[in-house]
């Protein structure tokens, strides 16, 4: 990368959230399960500002893209075409669950982020592994 951008931030909430995701799969206990999946949607919601945010300030460096052209769905559009998310619409998702959490807090549609955390996890590292090689 010409401009180097620091991904440590989003490497070690990614780590964090891929561990609480792990340990929430392993619980057996029903009421620590629950506390433990209040864990990994929290992890979620900073693991994907953070993805979020280390994508804009790529696009702003690499391609001295303006923040006026820098809309969320732009940014993962642009991600997308070069090749660093594997599916624009997992991200759309993302954004939406995200907005759960930050708009209303309706306990059964918080729960289910849950359900997409392993396919986030996976599209969270590739990020990674692609800004890694930049």
């Amino acid at each position: 990368m010409s401009k180097e951008i620091n991904i440590n931030i989003l490497k070690d909430s990614f780590n964090t959230l891929e561990e609480c995701y792990n340990d929430y799969l392993l619980q057996t206990d029903e009421k620590i399960q629950t506390y433990i999946k209040d864990s990994c949607i929290k992890r979620f919601e900073y693991t994907y500002e953070c993805a979020k945010k280390i994508m804009n300030k790529y696009l702003k460096k690499e391609y001295d893209k303006p923040d006026k052209e820098l809309t969320i769905n732009n940014i993962f559009r642009e991600m997308y075409g070069l090749g660093f998310i594997k599916n624009f619409d997992n991200w759309i998702l993302y954004r939406e669950k995200r907005n759960v959490t930050s708009h209303e807090y309706n306990l059964k549609e918080t729960y289910d982020i849950v359900k997409i955390i392993p396919d986030f996890i996976e599209d969270v590292r590739y990020l990674i592994e692609k800004l890694e090689v930049k």
